[in-house]
């Protein structure tokens, strides 16, 4: 069972941000318009290093992970010792 979001859980890397919009398709500009921040915000964090972030751009990791997570039923996997990090489409419920 995958983890849910946890005060624990680092921010998500820019990997994974590409790898979930890989998974669904969608542009950077797509993705920019809806936690409305500009192409070229994205293509910088996609780009950066990984590492410590500041606040702003932590918040830009947040509002980018909650997004993904509403609005396309994203799931974000940390690496916990046996697995790596990744992204997954969240399985519909179970009537």
């Amino acid at each position: 069972m995958a983890k849910t979001k946890s005060i624990e859980d680092p921010p998500i890397s820019a990997a994974m941000i590409r790898a979930a919009r890989g998974l669904l398709n969608i542009s950077q500009a797509r993705l920019g318009e809806l936690v409305n921040v500009s192409t070229r915000t994205l293509i910088k964090i996609e780009a950066a290093p990984e590492g410590r972030l500041d606040a702003r751009r932590r918040a830009v990791h947040d509002a980018i992970r909650k997004a993904m997570e509403d609005h396309y039923s994203i799931e974000f996997i940390f690496p916990d010792g046996q697995t790596g990090e990744g992204v997954r489409k969240r399985r519909p419920p179970k009537d």
